[in-house]
C-alpha cells in the first residue's frame, strides 16, 4: 500500500513520465511515479532509441528537442548509458532533395549542420568521416550531415534512466500500480489511496483509461509502427544513424519548407505504395552490429496488431537501396505505437490547478520529452 503524500505524482513511466519527474525532483519536489505495468512497455522501449534534433518542427518541438539532447548527455554520463553512436546522414538521392537539403541549411535550425556533394566524397575521411563505405554512394546526390543526433538502446536505456532515477534522486517507484480516480489531492489506485499536491498523467498511448475524459476533445489517434532488426554482414559498420529522401519529404523541419513541394510530389509519383503506408527510412546501429530498421506508420483509433508482410518487404527494398549490404537475417520484429495529433506535436491539458495531462502526440518523445516537462514545469510553478 501507498502510504507517503507527494509534491507531485507522474501516472505513466514512459520517457515522459520520466522527464517530468526528473524535471520536478530538480526543482526541489518529492515525487513518485505509478505505472500499471511491471515495467515500461510502451513507445518509450519500441523506438529507434534516436535522438533527433535536426528536422523537428520548428519553434517548440525543436527548441524542445536541442534542450532534451542536452539533457539526454547529462543522464548518459550520470545513469552510465551508453551512446552508441552519433551523427545522422541523410543520402540525397534526388535532385529536389538536394534542394530541401541546401535550403535547410540557410534556416536558423539548420546550424551545425552540412551538406557534401558528391564531388567531395574523397575527401571526408580528411574532415574524420569514416565508414561512408557503407552507405551506396553511388547511388546519391550528395549527403546532409547533423552533427546533433545521437543514439541510444531504448531498452536497456530506459530501465537505467529509471533505476538511477529511484536510486541517486529519491524519486518513488509504484509498479503494477493503475491509478483509478483522481478527486482533488487524492488519488485512488489499485494500491490504494495516494495524496498528492500536483498530478501530472502521461499516458503514451494508453488514451482510454484515465486520461480519456480529460484528452477525448483533442481527436487523438493512435500511430503503429513496424520495425525490425537485422543482422547483416560480419564488418559492416555505419557512420551514424540514416535516413533518406523520403524523410526530408516527411519530418516537418525540411517537409515544411516552400522547396519541399517538388520533393514530395516527386515521391508521390515514383513510390506510391511508401506513401501510402508512410515508410521512411531510418536505420540505426546497436553495440552488437545489428540494425534497427524501420518504419511506418499506419493511423487508427486503437493499434494495429497484425504486421504487414508487403510493408516490411518494403522496408527491406528501401535499406538495400541505401545501404551496402549483401545479406540481411531478420532477428526481431515489432510494432511501435504512439498517440498522433494533426494540430500539434504535443500537448499539455491544463485540467486544473493541481492536474495535468501531458502527451508527445508525434511520435518524438524520446527527442522532446524533457523540453516538454520543462515548458511545463517553467509554467506551472511560476503561477502558483
Amino acid at each position: 500500500m501507498i502510504k507517503k503524500s507527494y509534491n507531485l505524482l507522474v501516472v505513466g513511466s514512459g520517457i515522459v513520465g520520466l522527464a517530468h519527474a526528473y524535471e520536478a525532483k530538480k526543482r526541489g519536489l518529492s515525487v513518485a511515479i505509478v505505472e500499471q505495468n511491471a515495467r515500461c512497455t510502451g513507445a518509450s522501449i519500441r523506438n529507434f532509441g534516436f535522438i533527433t534534433v535536426s528536422g523537428q518542427g520548428v519553434r517548440d518541438t525543436w527548441r524542445r528537442a536541442v534542450h532534451s539532447a542536452k539533457v539526454w548527455r547529462e543522464l548518459a554520463d550520470l545513469a552510465k548509458i551508453k551512446i552508441v553512436h552519433q551523427g545522422t546522414w541523410i543520402l540525397c538521392q534526388r535532385a529536389e532533395a538536394v534542394e530541401v537539403a541546401q535550403a535547410f541549411l540557410k534556416t536558423p535550425i539548420g546550424v551545425g549542420c552540412a551538406y557534401y556533394p558528391k564531388s567531395s566524397y574523397k575527401d571526408l575521411p580528411n574532415l574524420g568521416f569514416f565508414n561512408l563505405n557503407s552507405l551506396r554512394l553511388e547511388e546519391s546526390l550528395g549527403l546532409l550531415y547533423s552533427p546533433h543526433e545521437f543514439r541510444v538502446e531504448s531498452k536497456e536505456a530506459i530501465p537505467q534512466l529509471t533505476s538511477y532515477l529511484q536510486t541517486e534522486m529519491g524519486i518513488d517507484f509504484y509498479w503494477e500500480t493503475e491509478v483509478l480516480s483522481i478527486q482533488d489531492s487524492w488519488v485512488q489506485t489499485s494500491n490504494g489511496q495516494v495524496q498528492a499536491a500536483r498530478v501530472v498523467i502521461c499516458p503514451g498511448a494508453q488514451l482510454t483509461g484515465v486520461a480519456k475524459q480529460y484528452i477525448e476533445q483533442h481527436n487523438l489517434r493512435l500511430c503503429t509502427l513496424q520495425m525490425l532488426r537485422v543482422k547483416v554482414q560480419e564488418g559492416f559498420i555505419l557512420p551514424g544513424s540514416v535516413m533518406t529522401d523520403n524523410s526530408l519529404a516527411r519530418y516537418l523541419g525540411w517537409s515544411d519548407l516552400p522547396e519541399a513541394s517538388a520533393l514530395k510530389e516527386r515521391i508521390a509519383k515514383e513510390m506510391p505504395e511508401y506513401v501510402k503506408e508512410g515508410i521512411h527510412l531510418i536505420v540505426v546501429q546497436s553495440a552488437d552490429g545489428s540494425l534497427v530498421v524501420g518504419d511506418s506508420h499506419r493511423y487508427g483509433t486503437s493499434e494495429d496488431v497484425f504486421a504487414s508482410e508487403q510493408v516490411e518487404r518494403l522496408i527491406i527494398d528501401l535499406l538495400y537501396r541505401v545501404l551496402s549490404i549483401t545479406e540481411h537475417t531478420i532477428l526481431e520484429r515489432w510494432t511501435g505505437v504512439y498517440p498522433s495529433s494533426s494540430e500539434c506535436d504535443a500537448l499539455i491539458e491544463k485540467v486544473s490547478p493541481r492536474m495535468r495531462v501531458a502527451i508527445v502526440s508525434s511520435g518524438t518523445g524520446a527527442s522532446t520529452a524533457f523540453g516538454l516537462a520543462k515548458d511545463n514545469f517553467d509554467e506551472w510553478l511560476t503561477n502558483d
